[in-house]
């Protein structure tokens, strides 16, 4: 019995190691973006403004510095915003309409589907906040002719491991994967 028990314990460590091992090589592959956008202004940010009815972007808290190689992101709130660009997928972290930082996705994937029906965690609400739920969806389907579409659903999943701070951004049709060390060094 002390044999399996032992076993099992060896073979999870073996697992860890191995995932250390991918986090490691994903972190070092990965590049910063090597300019800085014009004037720190997302180029199409006007363009998702005017295509959707309100704003897009997932808004992101941390509490915690987040580091990746010679970047810091402080504390604070972000609006988080995925885009390609030169041919590299990174996820914008913009405040007051101004992009602060540029980080690369590391794994890009196609979210499951139905993942946001039956994944993501739904507010329960009060009895008056469906009435004006309901009333608001109501105006909005007999005011829709300005053309604006709803935007794309988005979620949030933040793991903590060892020497990385995993985050895994859902947006839309695509999920991004982007990682941070849990320290500088």
């Amino acid at each position: 019995m002390k044999k399996i028990v032992l076993t099992l314990i060896f073979v999870v460590s073996l697992m860890q190691c191995a995932y250390c091992a991918d986090y490691d090589a994903l972190y070092d592959a990965a590049q910063p973006f090597g300019t800085k956008l014009y004037n720190d202004i997302d180029p199409y940010q006007d363009e998702d403004t005017l295509k959707y009815s309100w704003s897009p972007y997932p808004l992101f808290r941390t509490s915690a510095d987040l580091y990746f190689k010679d970047i810091t992101i402080p504390p604070g709130y972000y609006l988080l915003t995925p885009r390609e660009l030169k041919g590299h997928d990174y996820v914008l972290f913009k405040q007051n309409g101004k992009v602060e930082y540029i980080i690369p996705v590391v794994k890009k994937d196609l979210t499951p589907l139905n993942f946001y029906d039956a994944d993501v965690p739904k507010v329960k609400l009060t009895a008056w906040q469906k009435f004006t739920t309901g009333v608001r969806k109501k105006f909005y389907d007999t005011a829709k002719s300005s053309g604006r579409s709803t935007p794309p659903s988005s979620y949030i999943n933040i793991e903590v491991e060892v020497k990385y701070i995993i985050m895994t951004l859902y947006y839309g049709e695509n999920k991004y994967t982007l990682l941070f060390r849990r320290s500088p060094y």
